[in-house]
């Protein structure tokens, strides 16, 4: 899959390929692009669950006391004594679609930049760095807490290794995991990244889109008047 970005273009070309230009745009494979916002108190981040598969589509990685610099893809052959017991990955990445099916309706949502920075925010706020379940499940594990919550700034030299390939703007956590068992289950290769959980509103484009795609459709309207 790859990032969905938000480009202009040129209205000197033909307006009807400029519709069309613009519909694809809010759609992936003629499904429809939903856009995550926070608009109330209550939205936001509200648990981080350890999965086996991340809609986010990368896995963290874990790190042990002696390979501090060494990024595995979760799962070891062996863990040296003393581990460190880290994960380091991606939470949301931005501007990138996610696809969904919800009772048999698809779609992709997709989380923009300025969206991810404010949920971070909020979820320190909101005291959530200890709320942390597996695979969805609901049912909270002890010996968890997030560590570090950053987002990615190569320009500020904020850029972790092995991501090279994620957005700018994407958000970042790393997890200290006190629990054994669950330590046992990254080991294992049966939680492999993170997914988040919260309340979002969405819209079926972002503002800009919207803007876009409202400008085109008032100039079809002009340009039908005159004909």
């Amino acid at each position: 899959m790859h990032p969905f970005r938000v480009r202009s273009f040129s209205f000197g070309a033909n307006l009807t390929e400029c519709i069309d230009i613009t519909k694809r745009k809010i759609m992936i494979d003629n499904l429809p692009i939903y856009y995550a916002e926070i608009t109330t108190e209550e939205d936001g981040i509200c648990c981080m669950s350890l999965v086996d598969y991340p809609a986010v589509e990368r896995n963290f990685v874990a790190f042990s006391k002696h390979e501090e610099k060494k990024r595995e893809a979760v799962r070891f052959a062996a863990i040296e004594e003393g581990e460190q017991r880290l994960l380091l990955g991606v939470i949301m990445r931005a501007d990138y679609p996610i696809y969904r099916n919800d009772n048999g309706i698809e779609y992709y949502i997709v989380y923009n930049a300025e969206t991810i920075r404010y949920m971070a925010e909020k979820m320190l706020v909101d005291g959530h760095a200890t709320t942390v379940d597996l695979q969805h499940d609901g049912n909270l594990v002890d010996g968890v807490h997030l560590q570090e919550l950053f987002i990615k700034d190569s320009a500020k030299g904020i850029s972790p290794q092995g991501f090279e390939d994620v957005e700018e703007g994407s958000l970042f956590g790393v997890y200290k995991v006190h629990n054994d068992e669950v330590w046992e289950m990254v080991k294992r290769g049966e939680c492999m990244g993170f997914s988040l959980e919260g309340y979002f509103h969405v819209s079926r484009a972002d503002a800009e889109l919207r803007n876009l795609m409202a400008e085109v459709e008032e100039m079809e309207r002009t340009l039908n008047n005159i004909r």
